[in-house]
């Protein structure tokens, strides 16, 4: 099981399948990515100030470290902080966007990252209190039909067929 935390932004959209498309579910486990290749790491997801900390961070260590006479422990040492920050990537992603005013909505754990999003948006959707004014691109299948309904039977239609609703950031 993976487990995935759940990032609304500061600005939602009031329309519950706009402002589905804008959560960010942030992995909580082992980044490889993360380990092998910190700073272009930060740069993709966009983390400044964690890629100026890292950067400078490991700098200072591996000048002092070789300037000391010790190079080899130098790259012992940075191996070691690349492979701990594979474990505190996804930790620092989420104080990242929580820095920047977005806000944790929720905890989902799933086989994988679409079974996670699946069953966050089928819980999470239903509880949504703002409804748009129009319908909008949601076709209502009977009079009787929420607008609520259709909008998560569409969602779990498109999950079915292997597109994606929304994005991650």
């Amino acid at each position: 099981m993976v487990i995935f935390n759940v990032h609304e932004p500061p600005n939602v959209s009031a329309n519950r399948l706009e402002s589905a498309e804008q959560l960010v579910f942030v992995k909580d486990g082992y980044a490889w990515l993360a380990a092998l290749v910190p700073p272009l790491w930060l740069l993709w997801k966009r983390m400044w100030l964690e890629f100026a900390i890292y950067v400078g961070g490991t700098g200072l260590l591996v000048w002092l470290l070789v300037s000391a006479g010790a190079p080899d422990t130098s790259n012992a040492l940075l191996l070691i902080v690349q492979i701990v920050f594979g474990f505190e990537a996804g930790a620092l992603y989420s104080a990242s966007l929580e820095r920047r005013g977005w806000r944790l909505v929720g905890t989902v754990s799933g086989r994988n990252a679409e079974d996670a999003e699946r069953r966050f948006l089928e819980a999470w959707l239903p509880t949504r209190t703002e409804i748009p004014q129009t319908v909008g691109a949601v076709e209502l299948a009977s009079p009787r039909e929420t607008w609520a309904e259709a909008a998560l039977a569409q969602a779990k239609d498109a999950l079915a067929r292997g597109r994606r609703v929304w994005s991650k950031a």
